[in-house]
């Protein structure tokens, strides 16, 4: 994992030269742990978590955010549609770093799934971020009200950056803000993670981030 130093020095260095991510090509060919052969006849990459990477609290004085390089949660809920319980829900991040993680994988021809309770067991759902801009969080088993995650690299200014990462619209920035618990979280307070793209700024104010909530970068393991 990058040091924490790294994460402030990135974030300012994007402020005075140019950070473009770039799509990791090859689908899932070139992320971590790929196997030629899996479930249902298709190559996949995984699994392993995604962490909190480089993270940023623009409030405090040595810019320090205690979730850093925490990983990935699933968060489940019930909703009704219809005559149907649909059960959904989002990939955040866990409150303390020794709790158990949700891991994630990358299938061929599929996409990114994420390892999530269902009933009295656990499957693998398809994981996207939400549909709607201004509250676009990674979620699973949104359905057709979703947009599709990709993996990018990091360029600056020409330089390939260390790491993979989790995003959608060529933007690679997340706000992550604390949670009270949930029935889905087992009680636990949890960190929501919600993209930093296109039309997410608050439509009131304009302000780019939500009271309490702090910039960051959402990295594959071992990447």
């Amino acid at each position: 994992m990058a040091l924490l130093v790294a994460g402030f020095s990135l974030f300012a260095a994007a402020q005075a030269a140019k950070l473009t991510s770039v799509v990791v090509p090859g689908g899932c060919y070139n992320l971590p742990d790929y196997e030629s052969a899996g479930p249902v006849n298709a190559g996949f990459a995984g699994p392993w978590v995604v962490f909190v990477d480089q993270s940023v609290n623009t409030t405090a004085p040595d810019n320090a955010c205690s979730m850093e390089g925490f990983g990935s949660q699933a968060v489940a809920w019930e909703q009704e549609e219809g005559n149907t319980i649909v059960v959904k829900g989002y990939i955040g991040i866990v409150r303390e770093n020794d709790m158990a993680k949700s891991p994630l994988r990358c299938m061929d021809g599929i996409g990114f799934q994420a390892f999530v309770p269902v009933g009295d067991s656990a499957e693998y759902r398809a994981v996207n971020i939400t549909d709607m801009p201004y509250s676009a969080e990674l979620m699973w088993n949104l359905g057709s009200y979703s947009e599709p995650i990709q993996a990018y690299y990091h360029y600056l200014d020409g330089v390939k950056q260390e790491g993979i990462f989790f995003s959608s619209h060529n933007v690679t920035t997340w706000g992550i803000s604390l949670q009270e618990g949930m029935t889905g979280s087992g009680g636990e307070p949890w960190w929501m993670i919600r993209l930093l793209g296109p039309g997410s700024a608050d439509p009131q104010t304009g302000d780019a981030l939500e009271n309490d909530e702090y910039r960051t970068f959402i990295r594959i393991n071992r990447s």
